[in-house]
């Protein structure tokens, strides 16, 4: 994978602050969305929650996430992400893994809704886990996702990416995922 694609950052949150802020994560209001893939309705083992500003929303595979307001845990990482990557983002999408086996398949991160302008920020707290690119015509690749780690996808449209099962992994991963909305909403389908 081209190293223009990501930006991997390690250590963006010493072990100490990502323990207090996997607590306080923790605590959010994490529910199991129905998605729709290829026509087909499914709950993830993954559960999510959203917060943003109020006036967006954030719809993908079938499903529509209204965001909860900002809070202080929140808009701190926020804040640091903005400060390091010189972007503005307006929403944030968590997600609970609870352990190794719950996965996310293959996907670009290429909504309508989405800013491609922006890069899309990962930030990893729990258990690390692997996140495998994939691009037609070239050789897949496998990023770990260590805790308090810093991803920036900078192309969204050309790679995919997926967090495949690992059975090994017994503790749970909570995953921050920072973009930019444009402030209409964009209904699929």
């Amino acid at each position: 994978m081209s190293s223009s694609n990501i930006t991997y950052i390690p250590n963006f949150y010493s072990q100490e602050e990502c323990n207090e802020m996997f607590t306080k994560l923790s605590k959010c209001p994490f529910k199991q969305p129905i998605i729709k893939v290829w026509d087909k309705s499914y709950r993830p083992l993954s559960k999510s929650c959203s917060y943003g500003d109020m006036d967006i929303e954030y719809e993908y595979s079938g499903h529509c996430e209204l965001p909860l307001p900002w809070n202080r845990t929140l808009s701190k990482i926020k804040s640091d992400v903005e400060k390091k990557t010189g972007f503005e983002y307006n929403f944030v999408l968590l997600n609970f893994y609870e352990s190794g086996q719950a996965k996310i398949g293959a996907h670009k991160d290429d909504e309508p809704s989405l800013d491609q302008s922006v890069d899309i920020a990962t930030l990893s707290f729990g258990a690390c886990r692997g996140m495998i690119f994939s691009k037609k015509g070239c050789k897949s690749v496998r990023q770990a996702l260590e805790a308090g780690s810093l991803l920036l996808i900078h192309d969204q449209k050309e790679w995919t990416h997926a967090i495949p099962p690992q059975p090994c992994v017994k503790e749970p991963r909570i995953s921050y995922l920072s973009s930019s909305l444009v402030f209409f909403t964009v209904k699929l389908g």
